[in-house]
């Protein structure tokens, strides 16, 4: 019966965030009242709805879903709407919402194609260490995507100010300085959680894995951790702004497709 509600629920979220998409772009073309609390109030129906498919899978596989290829793209999905949610209400700003929940539904979308029914997962999740660790590789991999969502946004702004193209693309975006203060407040607050992953990680691995340095996923995560150090090495040390450091953000968000890329590859970080 709870796998039903997962399948049920899981759509009912899809199709709240896809007509949320529909009004966003609409909000992007033609602001209104109305279609900005509509876009809102569907965004947040679909968080409902993506929340009670993520507890019914909770009690069908009798741990917090965080393993195979469905749990883990769903997961990274409702930790993006959170993170867009949060950042929506203490900002007001809702363009971002039309670049955002595309992506989200891609996650769905892969997550679906990786679905499998509860029997067939593995018991190692229920481990302490490994909900620790998968659950803070979420918020991270989450407010990474919002770091690189808005500094894409920030370049495409920028070069249509170089340009003097004041399109209604132009008007409707925030100001390169709230881009830029957005992408830098979404890497400050992911490195910590990325800096949790490897930390407990490690400290599960001590034991059971001595060669675990030598695992590919833990170098090319380590990798990761540098880049985003290096983003904020250089605002805050080297004084860079703007676009430069906008493309280490987006550099730092491509390396997080290459960890998943070898995750699906290495032994270790399969646990299905």
């Amino acid at each position: 019966m709870e796998e039903k509600l997962v399948i049920i629920f899981f759509w009912l979220a899809l199709m709240a965030y896809a007509s949320a998409f529909i009004f966003y772009v609409y909000l992007f073309i033609q602001k209104r009242q109305f279609t900005s609390m509509l876009a809102t109030s569907l965004v947040l129906v679909g968080f409902a709805f993506h929340t009670a498919s993520f507890l019914a899978r909770w009690r069908s596989v009798g741990h917090i879903p965080i393993d195979g290829a469905f749990e883990t793209y769903f997961m990274i999905a409702w930790s993006i709407v959170l993170i867009y949610i949060s950042l929506e209400w203490l900002t007001g700003l809702k363009v971002i919402g039309a670049w955002v929940l595309p992506f989200v539904g891609a996650l769905m979308g892969i997550s679906w194609f990786g679905y499998e029914s509860a029997e067939r997962l593995s018991p190692v999740i229920q481990n302490s260490w490994v909900i620790l660790h998968v659950s803070v590789v979420f918020l991270s991999y989450a407010g990474f995507t919002m770091a690189a969502a808005t500094s894409i946004l920030y370049l495409i702004q920028q070069r249509q100010l170089k340009q003097h193209q004041m399109t209604l693309f132009f008007r409707r975006l925030p100001s390169l300085e709230v881009l830029d203060d957005l992408s830098n407040r979404a890497v400050l607050l992911s490195l910590p959680f990325m800096t949790m992953v490897i930390v407990t990680g490690i400290l599960r691995s001590l034991k059971q894995f001595p060669n675990w340095y030598m695992d590919p996923i833990v170098i090319s995560t380590t990798v990761t951790w540098i880049v985003y150090s290096i983003y904020l090495f250089l605002r805050y040390l080297s004084s860079w702004q703007g676009r430069r450091v906008a493309y280490v953000a987006i550099v730092g968000f491509a390396s997080l497709f290459a960890v998943e890329i070898i995750r699906s590859f290495t032994f270790f970080h399969r646990f299905g």
